[in-house]
């Protein structure tokens, strides 16, 4: 009895995925480069006063601070000192979306034109995801992890807070799972329709 085209498509996303995050993991310096300099971009051109770099390290971003340093107990800090201070981000947590989507478009029957097209532009925004759950982890350290007096410093309001804390929990929950499938759904809707006969009539009712 032939294989449903159903488990026929699973399986080859299964024999794909091992090798696309392989590769995914051997390139992290290549393919990251874009969020980090999108990261980079956005976070020190937001925070000039506060972020004075972001270094990439392969697939982590390394973010130095300089702040004031606080007034301790007996102690003055001279005039104009400035402290740094760094943490690193793993943005490989943002980014396994992409070998998700890269598995999914190969394991796909479609021209080759097709393929490549369909893959450029998820990845152009697979990135734009990457950076938005990169850039509000460095958000939430900043308000959340460090000494509340350093945080301070920022001057974000609770409720700007309460958005960032928002932010970050769907850069890091949904967005590097769910965006591929959104992506490869709306690419392949004929295909889906060829897939699952009669899904494409349930939803037009």
């Amino acid at each position: 009895m032939p294989a449903s085209p159903v488990k026929s498509f699973a399986l080859k996303v299964i024999l794909w995925l091992p090798l696309c995050f392989a590769i995914w993991y051997y390139m992290k310096g290549v393919i990251g480069v874009p969020t980090y300099f999108l990261v980079d971009g956005i976070m020190s051109g937001w925070l000039p006063d506060f972020i004075k770099d972001i270094e990439f390290k392969g697939h982590l971003l390394n973010v130095v601070l300089q702040f004031t340093p606080p007034a301790l107990p007996d102690m003055q800090a001279p005039e104009g000192q400035v402290a740094e201070l760094v943490f690193s981000v793993n943005s490989l947590m943002y980014g396994y979306s992409i070998p998700l989507y890269t598995a999914l478009i190969l394991a796909t029957p479609d021209e080759e034109r097709a393929k490549w097209i369909h893959w450029v532009i998820g990845f152009i925004i697979l990135v734009l995801a990457q950076t938005w759950g990169v850039s509000f982890d460095i958000l939430k350290t900043l308000l959340f992890k460090l000494d509340a007096s350093l945080s301070s410093q920022l001057g974000f309001s609770p409720y700007q807070k309460e958005l960032i804390a928002l932010g970050y929990q769907f850069g890091s929950l949904i967005l590097p799972a769910v965006t591929p499938l959104v992506l490869w759904i709306g690419f392949h809707q004929k295909f889906i329709a060829e897939l699952v006969p009669g899904l494409q009539d349930k939803f037009r009712k």
